[in-house]
């Protein structure tokens, strides 16, 4: 898994560290990265940077922080890759996630 810390202009002075904040485990928005051409999930973000993963075509997981005006929010549907592990209530909250299709 690869990552990097978000940029120095986004700590905050009183704490040297980033005001970083995170969605609910399993519950992370979808997000289209233009800079880095890849679909995943904002897992963390300051008010200027955004900490992106994914999973690649060979099964490796990433971590990028990436300037927020590179991302777009978009829906689990619309992305190209999707967390097998998502909490399928909070994405679906019309649909059961053990219903199966009427036959």
């Amino acid at each position: 898994m690869t990552s990097s810390a978000p940029p120095a202009s986004t700590l905050h002075p009183a704490t040297a560290r980033p005001l970083v904040s995170h969605a609910r485990y399993r519950q992370e928005p979808y997000v289209r990265c233009l800079l880095l051409e890849v679909d995943g999930k904002a897992v963390a973000w300051t008010r200027t940077q955004v900490l992106v993963h994914w999973i690649d075509d060979d099964g490796r997981a990433h971590n990028c922080w990436v300037p927020a005006s590179a991302v777009t929010r978009i829906s689990r549907d619309s992305s190209a890759w999707q967390d097998p592990y998502d909490d399928f209530g909070f994405y679906y909250p019309a649909q059961s996630p053990l219903s199966a299709p009427v036959r």
